[in-house]
């Protein structure tokens, strides 16, 4: 039996164009059909995707809005030192305008007090090496107390001799009850050891006073007499008036807005302290780019929805598919649909429409802002205004996620079995891809054997042929 390599070898016929053939009529009976409906549901797919990211972006400058962080109520102008200014401030959401000269006179500060670790009640040693160790000569205890009255805070130390000054360093510093003073210790030029205590608490009356055996730190009675710094009220003069504050930090004192001194403010030739100026007044150019933005994003997802629901051309009656993924998709039409009657139906607590603030809209969905208008009212109604678009973008919202919303969106209820289906299409094309295959293969096997048998019946024939023709010649 003759050995077929090539289809139609043996049989001299088109056995590859009648398999080839064979193959294309199965597949266009069989696979073109899940194929065309696989790839029409992945631009579905990608058209809602499209859409929900569009609508999602309206929503997210939306929430800006409503929260107050795209909404600046005022704006500030100030002559402060951008480098280094004397004080820094922070606004209420409902400051007032205003306009303050501002000098800073004074800053915040806690008490020191320092000591000597003199001979008298320190004695120095080697450790074993070789650094220098300061030991207390006497023992005792020492009391310290922060404030006066009711809000005084105290706490104790116990000095055995011969404690290192490390070691008392360390006993104040984590004494149970301290919450305001460290110790330290500063070797000056001259080789003296100073001992320094400081209060972090600030303020006038929170000074630091010592008790009990204070000679162990090289200060005198209470350590008023050791005092090198005490504490005070941070100071400003705003508008000529005086104000203090325990800390640096002036809260609740200037309507509306809240300092924090920062330093002490230069003197003028006069020896008058120089001024800072702050002026804060209504952001009407600010509040006109959020409302344009609105405008912007708003008319975005309109456009968005034109182009996903673009319709197919015909050519002889043929689809062309040149239209846009959702093309007779209704779900563009119905978000289109709710957008538009928030902005047609809107009306303020008053009863004023959105036209009177100078939004407007046509009958193709179109959003625009007539400057003058928006400049009027944000003129005579500041607040209002501001009011209004909060309002209307929690209203919009609220419209946007009846298509967004996790788990019950119409939007993504659509997306999520969209996707489903295109699963499983996909997953049908590729068990059609392996019946195709196998299909092609029961084809070439019985051609094969079919092309084998025709090639031997035609050797058979030659044969046949070549013997009964030397049998005449010879004859």
């Amino acid at each position: 039996m003759s050995s077929i390599t090539s289809l139609g070898v043996g049989s001299g016929m088109d056995l590859e164009s009648l398999v080839s053939s064979m193959v294309s009529l199965k597949k266009s009976s069989k696979v073109t059909p899940i194929s065309n409906k696989e790839a029409l549901k992945e631009l579905e797919v990608t058209g809602l995707s499209n859409l929900k990211s569009s609508m999602t972006s309206f929503k997210d400058y939306l929430k800006t809005i409503t929260d107050g962080t795209a909404v600046n109520k005022r704006t500030v102008e100030t002559t402060l030192d951008k480098d280094h200014p004397d004080f820094s401030y922070e606004m209420d959401k409902d400051v007032s305008n205003c306009s303050h000269d501002i000098a800073v006179t004074q800053l915040a500060q806690g008490t020191k007090l320092k000591g000597l670790a003199s001979s008298d009640n320190f004695f120095s040693e080697q450790d074993a090496d070789g650094n220098t160790v300061y030991r207390s000569r006497n023992s005792g205890q020492i009391s310290f107390t922060v404030g006066s009255g009711d809000n005084a805070q105290s706490f104790s130390i116990d000095v055995s001799e011969n404690d290192s000054l490390s070691t008392i360093i360390k006993k104040v510093n984590s004494a149970q009850g301290n919450d305001s003073v460290s110790m330290n210790y500063i070797v000056g030029s001259d080789g003296n050891i100073n001992i320094m205590l400081q209060s972090s608490k600030t303020g006038d009356g929170n000074d630091l006073r010592i008790s009990g055996d204070v000679g162990i730190l090289g200060m005198t009675g209470n350590g008023a007499d050791n005092e090198v710094q005490n504490a005070q009220n941070a100071k400003m003069q705003v508008d000529g008036i005086e104000v203090s504050s325990s800390t640096n930090k002036f809260s609740d004192q200037i309507s509306g807005l809240d300092f924090t001194a920062k330093r002490v403010s230069e003197k003028d030739d006069q020896g008058n302290y120089k001024t800072s100026n702050i002026t804060i007044s209504e952001d009407s150019s600010g509040m006109k780019d959020v409302i344009n933005g609105f405008a912007s994003k708003f008319q975005s997802l309109m456009s968005t929805c034109d182009k996903l629901s673009a319709k197919n051309t015909y050519t002889n009656g043929k689809c062309n598919y040149d239209g846009g993924d959702l093309a007779g998709d209704p779900i563009c039409n119905s978000v289109k649909s709710s957008m538009k009657d928030v902005i047609n139906n809107y009306r303020t607590s008053d009863g004023k429409t959105l036209y009177q603030m100078g939004i407007s809209i046509d009958k193709d969905g179109k959003l625009s802002v007539d400057s003058e208008k928006l400049g009027s009212m944000l003129d005579n109604n500041y607040e209002g205004v501001i009011s209004t678009m909060q309002d209307l973008s929690d209203k919009m919202t609220i419209a946007i996620e009846k298509y967004t919303k996790s788990g019950t969106g119409i939007l993504i209820q659509r997306s999520e079995s969209a996707n489903n289906e295109w699963k499983d299409l996909k997953t049908r094309l590729s068990s059609m891809d392996d019946y195709m295959a196998k299909y092609e293969e029961r084809l070439r096997k019985k051609y094969t054997s079919l092309d084998t048998i025709i090639a031997n019946m035609n050797s058979n024939m030659s044969y046949i042929t070549s013997m009964m023709a030397n049998n005449s010649g010879n004859n």
